[in-house]
């Protein structure tokens, strides 16, 4: 596995240092809520967003000019039982951004078997991206992006 997530987060969190008002960054998650998270979901996270939230533990941003903030942990599970329907929802997609992280509308999950990303919302159908977006393009894109806002 490779550090490839890590170093689009950090072109990111570079970013946002320079950007957000001022504040430190969230700490990253531990270990024991990790395994916490896991544990509630049934199954394990994908590496890539577990080496994220370990990295920084949200909630941050907006990390778009649409406002979508990284989820903690802790939202991101709150996320995942509100959206969680049979049929609407699939059981593996973990919610990682959000435009709210305490009352959340649209934004951004992972789907812990493929790594695959899609968007989310509470009012249409929830999907994939059609062109293989992962995590690590997920944040590169958002880098790229925030570049061009300087």
């Amino acid at each position: 596995m490779s550090n490839d997530v890590i170093a689009a987060w950090d072109r990111v969190e570079s970013w946002l240092r320079l950007h957000l008002p001022a504040g430190p960054m969230p700490p990253g998650a531990s270990d024991e809520l990790i395994t916490e998270a896991e544990t509630r979901l049934g199954f394990d996270l994908p590496a890539d967003l577990r080496r994220l939230w370990r990295r920084c533990g949200g909630p941050v941003g907006p990390l778009t000019p649409e406002g979508e903030v990284l989820l903690g942990v802790r939202q991101a599970l709150d996320a995942y039982d509100l959206l969680n329907h049979p049929g609407v929802w699939e059981a593996t997609w973990i919610p990682f951004t959000a435009d709210e992280p305490d009352d959340p509308f649209t934004g951004t999950f992972i789907d812990a078997v493929t790594g695959l990303t899609g968007s989310w919302n509470r009012q249409d159908f929830s999907h994939l991206y059609d062109d293989g977006s992962t995590l690590t393009g997920y944040l590169t894109e958002v880098a790229e992006e925030q570049s061009t806002v300087d």
